[in-house]
């Protein structure tokens, strides 16, 4: 059945390039297929990145908001009864004693606002150019000149089909690592939206809050001044980028989407998507050259993202220290289910004794 699928698009697509380029030009079925290839690649990860919106949107238009926020402060409640008996309620004096010493609330508030997006598109545009980089190359312009609709003359790697258990992620193409990467992200941030959806959460910045309204006009704090004193260190300091009053802000952003921890898996994502494209270490350089210690200092930096990233939403009173639990156990299951979901599928095709070109779906 998933043979019939897969062959019944491909065919759709011969047939969409085909008849925009037309059945003769084989120059421009190649730019066209290209074409098509990275304006559904766009589609899919700007929907993607917009889970967020998307979810605000949802809630917005077939829940009645007062149940929304009783659902989410209930769920807060949980989480930090949770992490007190558990003992790892630690954000409002990890809040307080930054504060203290710190402070900074600028700095902080705008990473939290824009370092987020920011360095997972660079991150997604550079896999994504670079399997277009490669794709560009093994198209033979001269033989699609003279007539020749081959146009890919270069076989890809069958590591996961010729040896499925010893196959590694060096041994892909850097088309089947961008497919690869981009299925891990995309599969945790679709499982972050449903979190978003059935698990709403609110976050510890609003326990709080009795005077903050959405565009609507709706009170989305909880009003709980006695038993909590986080603060709010974007509503009251403010960033370099937006804010919360930002009308804006109050209507696309789900005040409520924080379970699990998006920032988390996308941080941890950029992490792990550099050790798997550059490793960890490169011992062909000597320590003495400026290769080798820039090479150090974005590895470290990288490896360090994440962390901080998580220091960054727990100290803003943004998320719980659960959140960011959670969004490292969504990332470990995208990974482990996509990883899984490749090795099934080449083993399959071995078994099978059906020719494979490719392992990933390229």
């Amino acid at each position: 059945m998933k043979r019939r699928l897969s062959l019944v698009f491909k065919q759709l697509k011969r047939k969409i390039v085909v008849g925009i380029a037309g059945p003769s030009n084989h120059q421009r079925q190649a730019v066209v297929s290209l074409v098509l290839l990275a304006l559904t690649e766009l589609a899919l990860l700007t929907l993607t990145f917009c889970t967020n919106f998307l979810s605000a949107y949802i809630h917005n238009t077939i829940e009645v908001f007062r149940g929304f926020r009783l659902r989410a402060l209930a769920n807060a409640q949980s989480v930090v009864a949770f992490e007190r008996m558990t003992g790892i309620f630690v954000e409002q004096p990890l809040q307080r004693w930054h504060d203290e010493k710190y402070g900074g609330w600028s700095f902080w508030n705008t990473y939290y606002a824009g370092v987020h997006p920011v360095v997972t598109v660079v991150f997604l545009c550079f896999i994504l150019v670079r399997m277009f980089s490669w794709k560009l190359t093994r198209v033979n312009w001269k033989r699609l000149n003279e007539g020749s609709s081959d146009y890919a003359p270069v076989a890809e790697s069958a590591a996961f089909g010729t040896a499925p258990a010893r196959g590694s992620f060096a041994d892909l193409t850097p088309a089947q690592q961008y497919r690869f990467l981009r299925a891990v992200w995309v599969l945790g941030a679709w499982v972050a939206f449903f979190g978003f959806l059935f698990i709403p959460m609110m976050p510890p910045r609003l326990l709080p809050v009795c005077d903050f309204f959405n565009a609507a006009g709706a009170n989305v704090g909880a009003c709980l001044t006695t038993e909590f004193s986080f603060i709010d260190t974007i509503g009251a300091h403010g960033s370099l980028l937006w804010d919360w009053n930002d009308e804006s802000v109050k209507t696309l952003n789900n005040p409520y989407a924080a379970f699990p921890s998006q920032h988390t898996i996308f941080a941890a994502w950029c992490a792990l998507t550099w050790i798997h494209l550059f490793g960890p270490a490169s011992p062909t350089l000597s320590v003495r050259s400026t290769r080798y210690w820039l090479r150090a200092v974005l590895r470290w930096g990288i490896v360090m993202y994440p962390m901080v990233t998580v220091y960054c939403i727990v100290v803003t009173a943004n998320h719980y220290i659960s959140d960011a639990l959670g969004g490292l156990a969504v990332l470990a299951f995208s990974y482990a289910a996509v990883h899984f979901y490749y090795v099934y599928k080449s083993r399959s095709y071995v078994a099978s004794r059906t020719p494979l070109a490719s392992p990933l779906p390229y």
